[in-house]
């Protein structure tokens, strides 16, 4: 279970039905760039990663409390990039959703299919 702090308090990431629309949104290359930026750690993509997996809880959180709370992690180096592709992963491909055409993606790309296993174990 991928969680993030936020205000000092922390909070499971989890996606909805809303956020994935939302994130889909945010990338030219909709859903399939989604996948592949969270996958590879992005740190652009990160921050609308954890906006969408904040939306469940109900408490609004703006991008910009979220971009403030990343920038504070990584000042006081709570945050790596590790943490950043283990959170892109939990979140995005392992989720339920996205999970059948990340697998589909690597099982057609064996290249990426060990690179993925060398990052994240």
């Amino acid at each position: 279970m991928a969680t993030f702090e936020i205000e000092g308090k922390e909070y499971e990431l989890k996606l909805t039905f809303e956020s994935v629309k939302k994130l889909s949104k945010v990338f030219d290359g909709g859903s399939y760039e989604v996948v592949g930026l969270a996958l590879a750690g992005d740190l652009d993509a990160f921050p609308a990663i954890v906006h969408a997996g904040l939306i469940h809880t109900g408490k609004n959180f703006t991008r910009k409390q979220v971009d403030k709370a990343i920038e504070e992690a990584f000042e006081s180096e709570k945050l790596t990039l590790d943490d950043i592709a283990k959170v892109g992963k939990e979140v995005v491909a392992d989720n339920f959703f996205y999970k059948p055409t990340v697998q589909k993606l690597l099982k057609q790309n064996p290249d990426a299919k060990k690179a993925m296993k060398a990052i994240h174990g």
